[in-house]
């Protein structure tokens, strides 16, 4: 089930890597309220999603990857939100912007959510799990990479994590915060304990592979609902020269990196929005590989 997924969604994979809004977010360009409102947009996704999830929790086909304690977002992007809106989480629900997005919630918000519903009020509710594969392995994933972007580009303390606590897991099994390699295998898990659950049976196979590019659609729409940011913001992140001593690069790795970021070159190497998909994080390694490799340095970033 997970190489039909990955194979089934990756043009509509690359289609969303490759947008312009998601370079935006990917690159850390976007303005801070704008990065906000966008968490909070994410806020009320991940809301309806949690929530079916737990409706069916008990669905033979969901209860193998239902594991809320080790997956759900929802309370961590709350907490995100609180932080970087300077105020308790009991607060910013009343926040302007917060009060907005309630009222008259985007387009693609409401058409995303609805379509949440409609899974989890229907005969056929493992559906959901098309939407949680692309959202939660994307976390996994480029999410990953997003969160170092985003640390840096709104000044965020990335070893308390406030800020960035979206992208922050628990090992599986419990035991301390997640490193790629743990969170690596939480993907393996996530992939075989899918497979149990869906089992061989073809046709539910073939739903969920067009559930999860019908996903990849509308998290591509809410991306679109991204406001461009200011033309200065994105020449912020220029390569890293340093003073070379003997026999070294004065080039670093995280310097040549940021400037292909900027540049907008390896986009396609990142999976974007929320960071969906399951391919990102391999894509990634093979580019360090390939920094690495081109420029005689260590790509140890």
């Amino acid at each position: 089930m997970a190489t039909l997924l990955r194979d089934g969604t990756a043009i509509a994979h690359e289609n969303t890597a490759n947008s312009k809004e998601a370079g935006w977010l990917t690159r850390g360009e976007l303005d801070k309220d704008e990065y906000v409102r966008f968490l909070i947009i994410l806020w009320h996704i991940y809301s309806n999603l949690e929530e079916s999830l737990d409706r069916h929790a008990s669905h033979p086909v969901l209860a193998s990857t239902y594991n809320p304690t080790l997956l759900s977002r929802n309370e961590a992007i709350s907490s995100d939100i609180a932080h970087l809106l300077a105020t308790d989480e009991s607060a910013w629900h009343s926040h302007p912007v917060a009060l907005s997005i309630s009222r008259a919630p985007p387009e693609p918000l409401a058409k995303f959510i609805e379509r949440i519903r409609a899974i989890a009020s229907s005969p056929d509710p493992w559906l959901l799990l098309a939407h949680a594969y692309v959202r939660y392995l994307g976390d996994l994933s480029g999410g990953q990479i997003i969160r170092h972007r985003i640390a840096k580009a709104y000044d965020l303390d990335s070893i308390s994590g406030f800020g960035t606590q979206f992208y922050e897991f628990q090992k599986l099994g419990g035991g301390g915060v997640a490193s790629i390699g743990d969170m690596r295998h939480i993907k393996m898990w996530y992939r075989d304990e899918m497979n149990k659950g869906v089992g061989d049976n073809q046709q539910r196979k073939a739903a969920l592979v067009s559930e999860a590019n019908a996903a990849f659609q509308l998290n591509a729409e809410l991306l679109q609902t991204l406001r461009a940011p200011i033309p200065s913001k994105a020449l912020d992140s220029p390569a890293v020269l340093t003073e070379a001593k003997p026999g070294e690069s004065m080039v670093t790795v995280a310097g040549v990196l940021s400037f292909i970021l900027a540049m907008g070159i390896a986009q396609f190497v990142l999976v974007t929005g929320g960071f969906f998909g399951d391919a990102g994080m391999e894509k990634w390694d093979r580019a360090r590989g390939w920094v690495g490799s081109t420029f005689g340095i260590p790509a140890a970033v």
